[in-house]
């Protein structure tokens, strides 16, 4: 029988929960970053790894990825999850800073994915409050006449708090999982 995994690093409970879905589709464990001392990788036919996203990064796949030899980026999907709008602008950069860095070229067709997730400025502390604030300052100073109204809902969200997330998100990462675990090796 072909085994899959899902490894999640959550701060707030969005990438967990979605990592808690996609398990429970695949008939799979979710299993918590911390713990990736604890597992062997090479027993995997699918390796599904996702983080939340801060700037453009995905949290930890910096970490994550000194496990990711050849044969393991073969059968990985990865999932960030944050609040910024899924369009490609967003999707390159968090590319660039996430399988860009170990696999320039894609050449072990690494299968990137961006989930919405949820925000709720009250439990934003330290660093990240830091962050949000000044990245809503930089989305209005920084927007072209075209891009305003995008960088104005995004500014809302940090102002105000969005939850996104939704079961539907994990289709996608669900049934790429499945043509991997059925691709003859």
């Amino acid at each position: 029988m072909k085994k899959v995994i899902v490894i999640f690093s959550s701060k707030r409970g969005s990438t967990k929960r979605y990592a808690e879905w996609i398990a429970e589709d695949l008939d799979c464990e979710a299993v918590s970053f911390e713990e990736i001392e604890k597992i062997n990788l090479y027993e995997y036919d699918c390796i599904i790894y996702g983080g939340w996203i801060r700037g453009s990064g995905i949290v930890n796949f910096d970490k994550f990825s000194k496990y990711l030899h050849e044969e393991i980026l073969q059968k990985l999907v990865v999932f960030g999850v944050g609040i910024a709008y899924p369009s490609a602008e967003n999707y390159m950069q968090v590319w660039n800073f996430s399988i860009g860095k170990i696999d320039p070229r894609n050449d072990n067709r690494v299968l990137l994915y961006i989930l919405e997730g949820s925000y709720n400025p009250m439990n934003i502390t330290g660093l990240d409050k830091l962050l949000m604030y000044v990245m809503k300052k930089v989305l209005i100073s920084g927007s072209t006449k075209d891009s305003q109204s995008e960088a104005r809902k995004m500014q809302d969200r940090i102002e105000s708090g969005t939850n996104l997330v939704k079961r539907e998100n994990i289709q996608g990462i669900v049934r790429d999982a499945r043509a991997i675990l059925n691709e003859e090796k």
